[in-house]
């Protein structure tokens, strides 16, 4: 009796799906999907401006590699403008003395100018006093 019962509701569920597959498949017209249209040049501006972004990134990356630290021993003072103090103290950085190679290698791109005549500056951090320090795993310019 088991094996007659189930065979009748596999025979309703069969004949019910005979039913429904026409009712799904009668659809005239198919789902429209709109998809923005980019041309070769938009592609090649977007992948551009992609390559551009993961560059800038990459740069950001280095500078931040090079700036980490544990303890003050690893931070020294490097000047990031060619003349250094003589333009103030925008002319130096503190950076992690393991990273001094690399460091110069960005430095590399950095036009070589004529540096002004005068005293280098006193002021903070190009004072005699300034030292550099390890501070929340950064190298800074303490003064």
């Amino acid at each position: 009796m088991k094996t007659k019962i189930k065979a009748l509701c596999l025979l309703v569920c069969a004949a019910c799906m005979l039913v429904l597959i026409p009712v799904f498949l009668s659809k005239d017209n198919p789902i429209e999907i709109s998809m923005p249209v980019m041309t070769e040049q938009q592609a090649a501006a977007q992948e551009q401006a992609h390559q551009k972004a993961a560059q800038a990134s990459a740069k950001k990356a280095k500078v931040r590699r090079i700036l980490r630290c544990e303890t003050d021993d690893d931070c020294i003072i490097v000047d990031k403008d060619p003349c250094g103090c003589l333009v103030g103290p925008e002319g130096v950085t503190a950076i992690n003395a393991s990273y001094t190679l690399e460091f110069n290698k960005m430095q590399a791109g950095v036009l070589a100018k004529a540096c002004p005549d005068s005293a280098p500056s006193q002021e903070k951090e190009c004072s005699p006093s300034a030292v550099a320090v390890c501070r929340e795993n950064i190298c800074e310019i303490d003064y």
